[in-house]
């Protein structure tokens, strides 16, 4: 059996891409039409298990399930449905702006494009008691492998709020980026995270985390800081599988900068000198050298190399290296520069 919707504005190319992700969760076929909207009125629809989208108490939508030959759906199939859902209301709410009073309204709220609509959101909250202010309430952003539909990413997002003994709310998707809101943890909710996603057969490439700062009146900075520590969690293997914001140090700085080869040209010479060599083994020498202060055994350690090897090597660099490397301020913006470089090609930006 084929259905598919027959209309083609905006909101129904919308509908009809979530319903085609529902029908990858659930491996049967799916149709999901406005509340309203003509149905054909055949046998084959009929026969059909028919899932109400509420919104303000009234059904705007109608999710249609072949139910197949009969065969239940499972509670992670629900799941999927129930994530939908919520999707198929985000699609058809119409008018930035608007204040519901809902759960699940005042969590996604929390990071709406509107300051007001955010800071609103934020002190109804605090006042249901489902975050606290600053180092109480943590966001996490939680980075899963692309091949994931939005639909099994809400789906894990709004399944974690069930956790004990300390639920993640789901807050809303953000390209791709599943983010939380919760308290701080005594154990690692990272391990936690990584099995339930694991036994979903779910891929979570980097966990970041970040609480808002002294008198923020909204979590959207928070927010902004978690996702950037997710991104470095997937590139960097010191931060993997999770890190918080307040630990990435210089990364963080490093992380703000736009990939652009010619401005590193200007930055540092001497780093645009190693990152051009088609042979990397300076532009390693050198990051290692600079990793441990100058340490020439140390170096040699990491490098497995002898003294002298390296003496070698440090002699046979680029003039601009030598130069940068006998220089104090220069010696730092090479360092500084090869990370930089390191983090663009962790990130797929070089």
């Amino acid at each position: 059996m084929t259905i598919s919707d027959t209309t083609t504005d905006a909101n129904s190319l919308a509908l009809h891409e979530i319903a085609l992700q529902l029908e990858a969760s659930l491996n049967r076929w799916v149709v999901i039409r406005e509340s309203g909207a003509a149905a054909p009125a055949d046998e084959a629809s009929a026969s059909l298990l028919s899932v109400p989208v509420q919104d303000d108490g009234a059904a705007i939508a109608f999710i249609l399930v072949d139910p197949g030959a009969g065969t239940p759906l499972t509670a992670s199939e629900f799941e999927a449905v129930d994530a939908a859902s919520a999707l198929v209301r985000i699609t058809l709410r119409r008018g930035p702006g608007s204040v519901r009073a809902d759960r699940e309204s005042i969590l996604r709220d929390l990071l709406d494009a509107e300051e007001s609509v955010r800071r609103d959101a934020y002190s109804r909250a605090l006042r249901q008691r489902w975050v606290d202010r600053e180092a109480g309430t943590v966001v996490r952003a939680i980075l899963i492998d692309s091949a994931v539909t939005d639909v099994d990413r809400i789906a894990f997002g709004r399944h974690l709020a069930h956790l004990r003994p300390v639920p993640a709310h789901f807050v809303t998707l953000e390209g791709g980026v599943v983010v939380l809101v919760g308290q701080p943890a005594d154990g690692d909710l990272a391990d936690v995270l990584l099995q339930e996603a694991a036994r979903r057969g779910m891929r979570i490439l980097g966990i970041g985390s970040a609480s808002p700062a002294r008198g923020a009146t909204d979590l959207r900075s928070a927010a902004d800081e978690a996702a950037i520590a997710a991104s470095l969690a997937a590139a960097l293997p010191q931060f993997h599988p999770s890190v918080d914001a307040s630990e990435l140090g210089g990364w963080r700085l490093l992380a703000s900068a736009s990939a652009d080869p010619d401005a590193l040209r200007i930055i540092s010479p001497a780093a645009h000198v190693l990152y051009s060599q088609t042979d990397d083994s300076q532009r390693l020498t050198v990051e290692t050298y600079l990793d441990v202060g100058a340490n020439v055994v140390a170096a040699c350690q990491i490098l497995f190399v002898h003294r002298t090897t390296l003496y070698y090597r440090l002699e046979r660099m680029p003039p601009l290296v030598k130069e940068a490397l006998d220089d104090g301020v220069k010696r730092s913006t090479l360092h500084l520069a090869l990370k930089l470089i390191r983090l663009w090609e962790s990130t797929g930006r070089l």
